[in-house]
């Protein structure tokens, strides 16, 4: 498969494409990097997103041949009790996020901070 980086961009942006979990030819993965950090994301970890509670980021885990989209925000349990975390857009058939990963996961994810928007952070559910 010969990725048109065009097409990526629109995966990756959401631009006439569904975002959510994509199966890839392993060999698409170097490119989308490339056009991932085109497109402003920059590899980190959920721990080292900064955000506040009410906004939330895009992001990406990439895992071959999978690559999810999500976003990092902070689920709030109770007025003192929240949690930081990346959540998948593909639900589980209880409705919980597929994929969650903890701000103490080492795993990559790829977020772009500049498309960071507001959201009601006592319903954290919620389509991109």
């Amino acid at each position: 498969m010969d990725a048109e980086p065009a097409a990526l961009d629109d995966l990756i942006l959401g631009r006439g494409v569904r975002r959510g979990r994509h199966e890839l030819p392993p060999e698409v993965f170097p490119l989308l990097r490339e056009r991932l950090v085109a497109c402003g994301f920059v590899p980190t970890v959920i721990g080292a997103v900064e955000i506040e509670v009410g906004v939330r980021v895009p992001a990406w885990l990439l895992q071959p041949p999978l690559a999810d989209f999500g976003t990092v925000f902070w689920e709030i349990f109770t007025p003192t009790r929240r949690r930081k975390l990346f959540g998948s857009v593909v639900r589980n058939r209880k409705g919980d996020w597929k994929i969650q990963l903890q701000p103490g996961s080492e795993q990559t994810i790829w977020v772009n901070d500049a498309l960071a928007e507001r959201y009601d952070a006592s319903r954290p559910v919620g389509m991109w």
